[in-house]
């Protein structure tokens, strides 16, 4: 079993990556070097080039593998778990804004048209799997969800240690 995180970045991924690894899967989060595996890669060459890693691990949570379309991981990995995260879009668009302009360098941060991506991403995530309810989690980590929803999901006990919190930023 594969499990994909497939919703934005800014959501608690990097949590979700360390909650992985601590259920024992073998866990890969993000990795630039997959983006970019030569210059001017074409889709065909990025694709196997991440399928050759994918194929080596259980878990993937933020990019690469959540820019992936989902649809191309589902074929590939039958049987698949699938996860998207929630977080509100106040504190996510105050996140990602951050990030954007700090971490990437990003001169014109347009809310609205982030907060068109995530939306439409999610619906068409949701849209896909709803007749698949047991292939797809919708969770918030950011609300404080964690391995009640989680590990009935994966079929794994709750582990006796906090969900993780990695990677927060507070904002003032």
């Amino acid at each position: 079993m594969k499990i994909f995180e497939i919703g934005v970045a800014k959501t608690g991924t990097t949590s979700l990556g360390r909650a992985f690894e601590i259920l024992g899967f073998t866990h890969i989060g993000f990795k630039r070097e997959y983006y970019l595996p030569k210059s001017n890669p074409t889709r065909e060459e990025t694709w196997s080039v991440v399928c050759e890693v994918a194929d080596k691990y259980e878990s993937f949570t933020d990019g690469p593998w959540h820019d992936i379309p989902f649809k191309m991981w589902d074929e590939r990995y039958p049987n698949s778990k699938f996860i998207i995260l929630e977080r509100d879009d106040e504190s996510w668009i105050n996140s990602q804004e951050y990030h954007q302009i700090n971490m990437v360098g990003l001169k014109d941060f347009d809310i609205e048209d982030f907060l068109d991506y995530k939306r439409t991403k999610y619906g068409k995530i949701k849209k896909y799997f709803k007749n698949r309810p047991d292939d797809l989690l919708v969770m918030n980590i950011c609300d404080g969800e964690g391995w009640e929803i989680l590990c009935p999901f994966l079929g794994k006990d709750i582990p006796d240690v906090p969900f993780p919190k990695e990677n927060v930023t507070e904002f003032k």
